[in-house]
């Protein structure tokens, strides 16, 4: 037995005990930029963008349960397919209201912006324009999240993509983006 500190077998390559020479985890993508967000930084974006939406959610709900109706012949309470149809164009003019500047100058939401990261393309780095990141990233996801039964699964998915190395979800996927630590233009 050693009677010093140092481990006789640190160096071994063979050694199956020894600590992996690295997390696991892509944190920089020095060959294609700046590094990618975290997923602390992703979460935290996400969940001041989410917390800047209530208010239209509060009004929605508020809406729909002013609006309950009883089927004739029925028991179930119905909200009118008025009040859901309302919601979409009322949730996108929200989003662009809150977001919209600020995606289209620095590709940023207000979250994003407060955790200091950004949306870019993924093969050039460029920021990406509003319209094509908004279909693609936004609309598509929620136009997905409407099909019974399986769009929440997808929705799960879509989250649940982000533990990959490259730390992009699946709508970032399908928009060909990803989220960087923010790099001033």
């Amino acid at each position: 037995m050693s009677t010093s500190n140092q481990n006789p077998f640190a160096n071994d390559p063979f050694n199956p005990y020894a600590a992996p020479e690295t997390s696991g985890f892509a944190i920089e993508n020095s060959a294609n930029g700046p590094p990618l967000a975290t997923l602390g930084q992703r979460f935290g974006g996400a969940f001041i963008d989410g917390l800047l939406m209530l208010p239209l959610i509060a009004v929605v709900v508020y809406v729909s349960f002013n609006s309950v109706v009883i089927a004739p012949g029925g028991t179930e309470p119905e909200v009118p397919l008025l009040v859901t149809l309302m919601t979409v164009p009322i949730s996108i003019a929200w989003f662009l209201i809150l977001h919209g500047y600020l995606l289209a100058t620095k590709g940023q939401t207000i979250g994003k912006m407060a955790v200091g990261t950004q949306i870019v393309d993924a093969q050039t780095g460029e920021l990406v324009p509003l319209l094509p990141l908004f279909l693609k990233r936004n609309v598509s996801m929620q136009a997905i999240a409407m099909i019974p039964y399986v769009g929440n699964v997808i929705a799960l998915i879509d989250v649940l993509m982000i533990f990959r190395t490259s730390r992009k979800c699946l709508h970032d996927d399908i928009a060909g983006t990803k989220v960087i630590v923010y790099q001033p233009r």
